[in-house]
């Protein structure tokens, strides 16, 4: 089973981008990339990207979304050495952000992240976000998975399951009620995947101040022993949870890259 050990809290890289502000002023962030070890991952596999909430648009002048930099920034630093090449990505949404960064908040197609992501690793596997749209999903590559209440292999032997959106009202983008939203996820769960993404994840029972959706929390504490990956609401530390068996994990705004676990590390 696999299970997240640690977590290095010194991001060993960050990316400068733009992104929309509360005043309709773009904001100039770094987008930090952060090393995680993990036991239970196939033999063979040397790292897996966990994000999440690339809201933004890349520094320079070409002006493309912020998850188009982060593949390309991922395929550097393995050429570098610094991480070794993703067998995977994994994406859990809200992968837009409006061209001049004027409106937190905005919706549109997030189709050239997707392909970016699917040039950098073999497996590229995600759930859309409630400011997502895919304008040619019939396009995808051939690596690359949306999921939206199902589960898939990669890797072998690793099972990943996602539901895409938000609870909501389900006139609104990617949202369905909080019974037909928490119906999907339990139409996943019931297949015990490793891995579990999500866009609205739990609520941490713990702390009040860590939002998310009480009745995710609920769903996954009682019955779901894997790693639920999520974004949508931003926590700060501890990103990690436990609940009832499994662990939950919130990549909003941060770039994972999760490792083998060595001896007595």
């Amino acid at each position: 089973m696999l299970r997240i050990t640690r977590i290095d809290l010194n991001p060993f890289f960050t990316l400068p981008h733009r992104t929309s502000g509360s005043a309709g002023v773009p904001l100039h962030n770094r987008l930090p990339f952060y090393r995680a070890y993990a036991t239970g991952l196939p033999s063979h596999v040397k790292s897996l990207v966990l994000t999440s909430d690339l809201q933004g648009r890349e520094a320079g002048s070409q002006n493309r979304l912020l998850g188009v930099p982060v593949a390309e920034a991922l395929s550097a630093l393995s050429r570098e050495g610094v991480i070794p090449a993703p067998d995977a990505v994994f994406l859990c949404g809200d992968l837009y952000d409006y061209p001049d960064c004027h409106k937190r908040g905005g919706t549109g197609t997030v189709d050239e992240v997707f392909q970016a992501f699917s040039e950098v690793t073999p497996e590229v596997v995600g759930v859309l976000g409630n400011h997502d749209q895919m304008e040619y999903p019939e396009a995808l590559p051939d690596n690359t998975t949306l999921l939206d209440g199902e589960v898939v292999g990669v890797l072998g032997n690793l099972n990943i399951g996602g539901v895409s959106g938000i609870a909501g009202n389900p006139n609104r983008n990617q949202r369905r009620t909080e019974d037909d939203f928490l119906t999907a996820l339990e139409s996943v769960t019931d297949q015990v995947p490793d891995i579990l993404l999500l866009h609205q994840g739990p609520t941490d029972p713990e702390r009040a101040d860590r939002r998310g959706d009480p009745g995710v929390a609920l769903s996954l504490e009682t019955g779901f022993q894997g790693l639920t990956v999520f974004g949508h609401t931003r926590w700060g530390w501890p990103w990690l949870i436990s609940l009832g068996e499994g662990q939950a994990l919130n990549v909003d705004g941060r770039v994972v890259v999760v490792l083998p676990e060595v001896d007595g590390g």
